[in-house]
């Protein structure tokens, strides 16, 4: 496998060599960008993100967990009676419902991106790229994947560059 990294001057170029490395052969791995694009989001396939779905569940299983505690150890097994208010007082219980859903669901969130943005890497090949520090200010960078060797590399580089990329270069620098 071969990686090649495609610098482009635009989201909009960027989608343009998008569509034709796929139609090459190439698989588009990441995109490098210096600010979120819905076309690109488009144009790579990228499938809804599950997080909120995750953060719901976790934030509502908290809060049920922390509401089914409470009623366990003040309603059932040790009932007290409290200036006559019944065992099982639903308003009493709904402080530490709130928080523990609201902690669930914040370290989930936290959690996700950390794992789901792949940030827990040491070290990304893409570091090894020269200019690729260009992708935080100015410049979108394309990550793919190709088989290729030989002539047929060099027909990929060369469909990038008539897409409008303003450079392509190999892992680890060259190119």
């Amino acid at each position: 496998m071969t990686r090649l990294y495609a610098e482009l001057a635009d989201p909009e170029a960027l989608v343009g060599a998008v569509a034709a490395a796929r139609a090459a052969g190439a698989t588009p791995v990441e995109v490098y960008a210096p600010y979120p694009s819905h076309a690109v989001e488009r144009a790579l396939g990228a499938p809804r993100s599950r997080l909120s779905v995750a953060v719901l569940a976790a934030g509502l299983g908290g809060a049920a967990g922390a509401y089914g505690l409470q009623w366990l150890l003040n309603a059932y097994l040790y009932p007290l009676d409290v200036g006559g208010r019944p065992p099982h007082f639903p308003l009493a219980f709904v402080p530490i419902t709130f928080e523990m859903g609201v902690l669930f669901a914040s370290l989930t969130a936290f959690l996700g991106v950390l794992v789901g943005g792949r940030l827990l890497r040491l070290w990304d090949p893409s570091r090894d790229v020269d200019g690729i520090e260009s992708a935080t200010a100015t410049r979108c960078w394309l990550e793919l994947e190709t088989d290729a060797s030989g002539p047929d590399l060099e027909e990929l580089i060369e469909i990038l560059r008539q897409a409008g990329a303003l450079a392509v270069r190999r892992a680890g620098g060259a190119g």
